[in-house]
């Protein structure tokens, strides 16, 4: 081993003399610089190599490498300054690629090392670009693939470097595609890649014949906007992946980036209908579409009118809007909860987008009417809650709360968000969220715990009886085992009163017994700490953490119970990243006593 270390420190000598020759590095630097790479040669060529001394050695080098940049650059400013000529400082020297050679050199010997690692490869594909290094990059991204095929992800990388890199080659990016489809013919990445580069590939074309022939093109441009190639892409995509409406809707957002697509986009249209006639993702993809092109319009009439034409309302803008004609022919042919949901949220945005323009507007409002009478009595949870937002928004604040009362009390859905909706509304929150406890079952425990969360909530601002709260208090700490992981992010309009979870809970409940007295607080910290089954995770670690420190600066002059609870502390927080926090709180706590 000793020969193969001072044999590769050997070929080290010649580049760091030329450094220290040229004062990049000093003498003590270059024998520090020595010595740790002695030492990193020697972890490395042990039997039991470790990735983490491989990866500890680049990181070292390449902090070396970043020195060495910004010392030469030092010196050429100097040199500039004193405007002395330095014929040195002009020529490539050894030093100066050594570092990066060696760093190239410490990724290959890892790879080799830990093949089956994927990390490692693109840690050097990431270097490579760091440094400019595209040549090597490319053999990279080859060996790469060699190991890992069936990696989406490198394909495209690996293309995209041919193509958007300096080489500019669309053979090689096209090759490199269609080897990946080979290995995964299903890929939904690497056809949305092929589609997007074959776009890139004909704008670029259409933007140089436009510099050079300028207007003489105008038919040849009209023939290269059509994407033909692109067509033939999206036409073995659909074939390789038939029946997924998301990979369709990505090809067609693909499509909004580019300019002059719309014949392109009308065939994923016209195929959409064809094979997903009964899906309401696909139609309202389809009034999307309509929708665009309805925007635009109104866009190119708006700057008409500020060049001072006079606003002349045309056939066109008397005709029916195309994105509402779809919608209603969505409806009829799927008449059912899904579609109406769908439809009305895309009515809603359409009117925002719309502003209040021209005759679209009210047309889409008159949808909306129509779909308002269609849909009553015929509510699912989701479409109660969209109604009842919608009512809102026109300010029909009774209505809402009406809708929401007779859906909650007809249908009793399992689902929480329309009872937390109802109680938001509602002059006597208590009441509704008491009876969505008894209509939503305990066996759906996730649901149960938000309508209880939301009840605490509100007995706390209310400032209940403290024995009724205890109660409401144990149920929740009944629920926790089942519904650690969730941490609620939206609750509409109930959230001034509700809580977002378990851990939240028990700091606000802390707090509010403080102000009770003291045994309130015992009984409090006593039931989350020593009563319950409350674990530490991710999300609820620094509430914990809090509850904790509060229930310890509550107990102020009692040193067992302080211990007592710093104890339980470090079981509860012992292997997660605050266990050393706990420590040293109980560790600094136990030093006032001492």
């Amino acid at each position: 081993m000793a020969e193969h270390v001072q044999e590769s420190l050997d070929r080290m000598v010649a580049p760091l003399r030329d450094l220290m020759d040229r004062q990049i590095f000093s003498e003590t630097e270059i024998k520090a610089i020595v010595e740790r790479r002695r030492e990193s040669e020697y972890l490395l060529r042990r039997v039991a190599a470790r990735k983490a001394d491989f990866l500890r050695y680049i990181q070292a080098e390449q902090d070396l490498e970043r020195l060495r940049q910004l010392r030469t650059k030092q010196r050429k400013r100097d040199h500039l300054k004193t405007q002395v000529p330095d014929e040195q400082s002009q020529k490539q020297h050894i030093g100066d690629v050594h570092i990066v050679q060696h760093l190239h050199l410490l990724f290959v010997r890892a790879i080799r090392k830990f093949r089956s690692d994927l990390s490692l490869h693109l840690l050097h594909a990431d270097f490579c670009k760091q440094m400019k290094s595209y040549s090597r990059l490319g053999k990279v991204y080859s060996e790469a693939l060699q190991i890992f095929p069936r990696q989406s992800g490198l394909w495209i990388e690996a293309a995209s470097n041919e193509f958007f890199g300096p080489n500019r080659s669309i053979r090689n990016a096209r090759i490199l595609l269609q080897r990946g489809i080979r290995f995964s013919k299903t890929s939904e990445d690497i056809w949305c890649q092929m589609f997007s580069l074959e776009m890139h590939y004909a704008q670029t074309l259409r933007g140089r014949k436009q510099i050079l022939l300028g207007a003489k093109v105008t038919e040849e441009m009209a023939e290269l906007a059509s994407y033909k190639i692109a067509e033939v892409v999206y036409k073995n995509a659909v074939k390789a992946v038939p029946d997924s409406i998301p990979f369709r809707l990505k090809l067609l957002d693909i499509c909004r980036k580019f300019p002059d697509t719309e014949p392109l986009m009308e065939i994923i249209q016209e195929q959409l209908e064809t094979d997903f006639g009964e899906q309401p993702e696909a139609w309202i993809a389809r009034a999307l579409f309509e929708a665009e092109k309805d925007l635009k319009l109104h866009g190119s009439k708006s700057d008409n009118e500020e060049d001072g034409e006079p606003e002349r309302p045309s056939k066109k803008q008397r005709k029916k809007d195309a994105a509402v004609a779809m919608l209603e022919q969505a409806i009829e042919a799927l008449p059912n909860d899904r579609m109406h949901l769908h439809a009305f949220e895309f009515a809603r945005k359409y009117k925002e987008e719309l502003e209040g323009n021209g005759d679209s507007a009210v047309q889409v409002q008159e949808f909306l009417d129509r779909l308002e009478k269609r849909i009553s009595g015929h509510l699912s949870s989701e479409l109660a809650i969209e109604y009842a937002d919608y009512l809102l928004e026109c300010n029909r604040i009774t209505e809402a709360v009406a809708t929401l009362e007779d859906f909650c009390m007809n249908k009793k859905p399992v689902d929480s968000s329309p009872w937390i909706q109802w109680a938001g509304l509602s002059s006597s929150p208590k009441t509704v969220l008491s009876s969505a406890t008894k209509c939503v079952p305990m066996s759906s425990a996730c649901e149960y715990l938000k309508i209880l969360l939301q009840l605490f909530g509100y007995q706390l601002s209310t400032e209940e009886d403290n024995s009724i709260l205890f109660q409401s208090f144990q149920r929740l700490l009944l629920l926790s085992p089942s519904t650690q992981s969730l941490f609620l992010e939206d609750l509409g309009t109930c959230q001034g009163f509700g809580l977002q979870s378990i851990a939240e809970a028990c700091v606000k409940y802390l707090e509010y017994a403080a102000k009770i007295g003291l045994p309130a607080v015992r009984k409090v910290y006593s039931a989350v700490l020593f009563k319950s089954s409350v674990e530490v995770n991710e999300i609820n670690m620094e509430r914990l953490q809090k509850f904790v420190e509060r229930s310890a600066t509550l107990e102020s002059k009692d040193k067992t119970r302080r211990r007592r609870i710093y104890h339980r502390a470090m079981e509860m927080f012992e292997g997660t990243d605050l266990e050393h926090a706990i420590r040293k709180l109980r560790e600094s706590d136990a030093a006032k006593f001492y």
